[in-house]
């Protein structure tokens, strides 16, 4: 220890008149010390050994001195003639009964005040109590519900924090009734100082510490007597300068030899009272310590003169030494005796609660109900703990990790009218193209492996993980630092054009190339480079202050706090409004276990997330992008729109092709069923965790095994993101390969970032004997070593990190009297999670400035100067932008796009702008950021630059994946024969089935009844006279046949009226057609229908 937390001073304040300061010196009682010192006054600035202090009024301030240095304030109390220091300790100017009586006073006040609290607490614990006790099956406790206990545990410990400060007795030390358990009295411990005062001014016997304190040159009986628990602090109070060293027997200590001396604090750290440094013991058992001084080496070379302050000088040094001594002999040495208190110096604990906590007869309050309350305490936490992990468990089976839901703004007559996760576009994606590092993007809720949250406008920047960083520099910040994306170079051919005008159509070819993914044309993937950008989420370690998660330009959390910001989230869920500037996130905290070593200081954690990008090593082909077949989006349009159609608008969420890089071709066709491994896992994998770019982390060995990869041929690298991998050996299904999580689209990275919130398991598959993995020797050894304890007691033996191989530590732990000692291993883990959100593509407009219109950067003289304080600023040639900013990235010629696209009321890319170059000539610009869609090109059309490909979390729900297989049989152009049996099982039993008659333009429908279709199927009727429908004005009969090998319906003839009059057998056996008696065709109608197909 190097400081102590109460420091006693010797000032005191008699009465102040102004300036004038009298009858202020004198004899000071210090609560502290319980002991009298010392002042002298020189007008309103009080000395004492302690520091120099002014008084003005009522405020006392140190000028120097220990005073100074620990930053205590004083306060003059007139009515009680005393100062009260801001580290709570008084001084009072007299000693006697009025003293005595202001701490009576004190005691009254603080013991009614605990009351209080107490009362407080108790409500508390009785209402969590019966909340969380219910054993009813019901529903899982609501993310709502959870953080409402949350809250009331935060509160309960904290009024457990201040009955544990409650003051124990006269002697004013806080919380030692609160220490033991089952005692209602406690010893107060001392300060006890030591220190080598060059010339003695009185004598210390015995524990007696007086006014210049146990001064051991001068100390008689070379013995100082302390109390178990007692504090012993060491002073130099003077320019004497020399080392301190603990000796490690008596004989040692009498003869002070050195060599057997452990040496405790050097003369550096050992300095004078001036510079507030000391050094501070405190023992906790009884018996003889003996201490002595040497000067340093720094000072004496000679080893007998640095010996030379120890020796007694009325007993000093004969034969060969004594004529080497320098005269500093002074006996500094001094033998500290530790005793157990005496049953005198016992103090009784207040009386909190008698009726309340089974204290009877008016008995002191014993610690062992605030023990029991602790115990209750601990029990909540661990009921909260579960009921955080029984909501994730239930939002993991309701669904897979995604996106949820958009914030909604209508209704419709169908549900499908209503946002599920677009509203604006998918995911609310919009264009903030007049950025410069900007991607526009709304509000939107998610979860990620079980934790629901809802996000804040996000408007995210094209940041990525700063790949420059070591994984130590990574993870010196938090948030972990970013650094920008850069944007393409110009294809030279465009700089190279010539005039504007001539770039300007040479740009055009290039986007045409994009668009039309022609690398013939122009050879783009060098200038339109794709990046993906993903949503990243962990339990983080409580922070008073909110992180911001990433960087916005124009967005950010609207809370100085966590508190500030859980208020004003239910202060809206209460009444349904919104942030007008949509600045808030439900981000939710959570009890994620119980520190180590306690059973009853919970572990927080605070949900964290954010928005990153990391550059595509490759480029993506367009093609890869598929439009999801999700019809509640399609039919939500302002008429119903088809897939391709839907992809021309913002609202389309894409899936990939899931062939690898490997094995991809121009023209690969889809694959349908189940997979593994799949091109987003390729573009995950390059994705770092918390650790940074530059981390490797081969080590995710839990319970025994190594994770490696899916092929099962390195050891997997967990410091990216990845959700297939594999075990070295084979599961209790006969399996080696496995994804994250139970049922889930997760991907997760393993980190060692300090303020990642961790959690720690034991246990040893190695003995438990499910596991084929060989135990190792050395755990074997262990093992036995752990099974010879036979007590509860003794079962404590624990095992570093460095001594335990493929664990963070090891331990000796009881499983109870049957089972007796067993050897665990323990692992410590820290986890993220990602999603991907959407693949960007930057394209040669974020550098082309062909006007060489100026950039100013942010703190800079010419960034303020961009815009004039008008609000038509760039609208007019007349109040032109001066140059560009971030905000206001306008530099793109106007030529290049014919029109804007509607926009959506997020929209700020504008049209077009007016932007003063460097040479003072206005040109007209559009923007030149990141658009969803570009504006029209001449000879292009809009080239689309983003791709959102999130999941969605309903995707992994049941009922979705049922209406995902409805959609499919009905809307699919399979003509496999398979699914054409399952579409007609499913459609027919008591419905029948329909048929589609095609061909000639137009469509007919044939309706087969449930009985004919039962015929067909046993093969006891296979031909039908059938009437169509009427369209076009007309109706046909037809002879339809089912083909029981290959279970179909074929078109056998058909008439050109409703008379359901057959067609005659000799036009049938003809194939050909007839127009009288009947007019028909074999095989087809006459007006052209020939084929029968499922109505789709």
């Amino acid at each position: 220890m190097t400081s102590f937390t109460r420091v006693g001073t010797v000032l005191a304040v008699a009465s102040m008149v102004g300036c004038q300061c009298t009858g202020m010196g004198g004899p000071w009682y210090d609560s502290a010390t319980e002991d009298v010192m010392t002042v002298s006054e020189a007008g309103c600035v009080l000395s004492s050994k302690y520091g120099k202090v002014r008084v003005t009024g009522k405020k006392v301030s140190p000028e120097g001195g220990l005073l100074a240095a620990i930053g205590v304030e004083g306060q003059w109390d007139s009515f009680g003639s005393r100062i009260k220091w801001s580290n709570g300790v008084t001084w009072t100017k007299k000693v006697g009964t009025e003293e005595l009586l202001t701490e009576l006073r004190d005691l009254k006040d603080k013991h009614s005040d605990a009351m209080g609290r107490i009362d407080a607490l108790e409500t508390t614990v009785t209402r969590l109590s019966s909340c969380c006790n219910s054993t009813s099956p019901g529903t899982p406790t609501s993310p709502a519900d959870v953080d409402a206990l949350k809250q009331s545990l935060d509160d309960l410990s904290e009024r457990v924090d201040l009955l544990n400060k409650s003051r124990t007795g006269p002697a004013g030390r806080d919380g030692y009734c609160m220490t033991t358990p089952n005692t209602t009295e406690v010893y107060v411990p001392k300060q006890v100082f030591v220190h080598n005062r060059y010339t003695p001014t009185s004598t210390c016997t015995g524990e007696t510490v007086n006014d210049d304190g146990c001064r051991w040159s001068f100390h008689m009986e070379k013995v100082l007597n302390i109390r178990v628990g007692d504090t012993l602090v060491f002073w130099r109070h003077d320019s004497k300068v020399h080392d301190l060293w603990e000796f490690q027997t008596e004989a040692a200590f009498d003869g002070c030899d050195f060599s057997k001396a452990t040496l405790r604090v050097g003369s550096t750290e050992f300095a004078s009272f001036e510079d507030t440094r000391n050094y501070t013991m405190t023992f906790t058992a009884a018996g003889d310590h003996f201490f002595g001084a040497k000067f340093p080496d720094s000072m004496v070379t000679n080893e007998v003169k640095k010996r030379e302050l120890c020796w007694d000088p009325t007993d000093p040094p004969t034969g060969a030494v004594a004529g080497q001594m320098l005269g500093f002999g002074e006996g500094s040495k001094i033998t500290i005796r530790v005793l157990d208190p005496t049953k005198e110096e016992m103090v009784t604990c207040p009386l909190y609660d008698p009726s309340k906590y089974g204290v009877k007869d008016g008995k002191a309050a014993d610690s062992e109900s605030v023990e029991k309350l602790k115990g209750t305490v601990a029990a909540l936490g661990r009921q909260l703990i579960l009921a955080e992990a029984r909501t994730a468990e239930r939002v993991r089976e309701q669904g897979q990790s995604g996106l949820t839901l958009t914030r909604s703004v209508e209704q419709g007559s169908d549900a499908y009218y209503e946002p599920s996760y677009g509203s604006m576009g998918a995911a609310n994606i919009h264009n903030h193209a007049n950025t410069h590092h900007t991607i526009g993007l709304g509000e939107f809720g998610a979860v990620l492996n079980g934790v629901q949250f809802t996000t804040r406008h996000n408007d995210y920047s094209l940041v990525q993980p700063d790949p420059t960083l070591s994984p130590d520099d990574y993870k010196s910040e938090w948030p972990p630092k970013a650094s920008a994306i850069e944007g393409p170079e110009v294809p030279p051919a465009v700089l190279g054009a010539g005039t504007v005008p001539e770039q300007v159509a040479e740009m055009r070819e290039w986007f045409k190339a994009f668009h039309t993914q022609n690398k013939t044309h122009r050879n783009y993937p060098d200038y339109f480079k794709p990046v993906l950008c993903y949503l990243e989420g962990t339990w983080a370690e409580p922070a008073e202050e909110v992180a911001e998660p990433f960087n916005s330009e124009r967005h950010h959390i609207d809370a100085d706090s966590w508190m500030d910001l859980h208020e004003k989230l239910n202060f809206m869920f209460n009444n349904g409004q919104k942030h007008i500037l949509e600045n808030l996130a439900f981000l939710p905290t959570a009890i994620r276990g119980i520190r180590e070593g306690t059973v009853f200081e919970p572990r927080e954690a605070q949900w964290f997330y954010r928005i990153s990008c990391r550059p595509v090593k490759n480029d993506i082909p367009t093609e890869r992008f598929r439009v999801k077949n999700d019809l509640h989006v399609q039919m939500k349009q302002y008429k119903p729109a088809t897939r391709k159609e839907l992809g021309s608008t913002p609202h389309a969420l894409f899936e990939m092709n899931p062939k690898l890089q490997a094995d991809w071709a121009p023209g690969a066709k889809w694959k349908r069923g189940a997979t593994t491994m799949e091109y987003v896992d390729e573009l995950m994998s390059d994705i770092p965790g918390f650790d940074g770019p530059q981390a490797s982390l081969m080590t995710d060995e839990s319970f025994g095994v190594l994770c490696e990869t899916l092929n099962g041929t390195t050891t997997l690298d967990t410091a990216r993101y990845t959700r297939h991998f594999s075990l070295g050996h084979i599961d209790a299904m006969g399996r080696t390969a496995k994804r994250r999580g139970f049922n889930d689209y997760l991907f997760a990275a393993q980190t060692t970032h300090p303020k990642v919130s961790p959690l720690t398991t034991c246990g040893n598959p190695d003995f438990d004997g499910r596991n084929t993995v060989a135990p190792d020797p050395v755990d074997t050894a262990r093992q036995a070593e752990c099974q010879k304890i036979t007590t509860r007691e003794g079962c404590t033996t624990t095992w570093e990190a460095a001594e335990v191989k493929a664990a963070e530590g090891a331990k000796c732990s009881w499983a109870g009297a049957k089972v007796g000692c067993i050897y665990k291993k323990c692992w410590t883990q820290r986890w993220s999670y990602a999603i991907p959100l959407e693949v960007v593509y930057l394209t040669p407009l974020l550098k082309w400035n062909p006007y060489n219109i100026e950039y100013h950067e942010k703190k800079t003289p010419g960034y303020d100067a961009v815009k004039k304080m008008t609000t038509n600023t760039g609208l007019s040639p007349g109040t032109p932008f001066k140059g560009s900013r971030q905000d206001l990235f306008f530099r793109t010629p106007a030529e290049l796009f014919k029109d804007q696209l509607h926009p959506d009321p997020a929209d700020s890319s504008g049209g077009e702008t007016f932007v003063e170059d460097k040479n003072g000539v206005v040109r007209k610009t559009r923007a030149s950021g990141t658009w969803v869609f570009t504006p029209e090109i001449e000879g292009v059309g809009a080239v689309r630059t983003r791709y959102p490909v999130f999941p969605v979390h309903e995707h992994g729900n049941t009922v979705w994946k049922e209406a995902k297989a409805v959609a499919d049989l009905v809307m699919m152009k399979d003509t496999n024969a398979d699914v054409r049996e399952v579409i007609n099982e499913a459609r027919g039993g008591g419905f029948g089935v329909e048929l589609r008659l095609g061909g000639g333009g137009h469509d007919h429908y044939i309706k087969i009844e449930p009985e004919e279709l039962e015929q067909a199927r046993a093969g006891t009727k296979t031909e039908f006279l059938k009437i169509s429908d009427t369209r076009n004005a007309h109706a046909h009969t037809v002879m339809v046949v089912y083909d029981r090998t290959a279970k179909k319906w074929n078109l056998k003839a058909c008439n050109q009226n409703n008379n359901f009059v057959p067609c005659p057998a000799s036009v049938i056996a003809s194939g050909g057609c007839a127009s009288s008696p009947v007019n028909c065709c074999a095989g087809k109608c006459p007006d052209g229908h020939f084929y029968l197909a499922p109505p789709f």
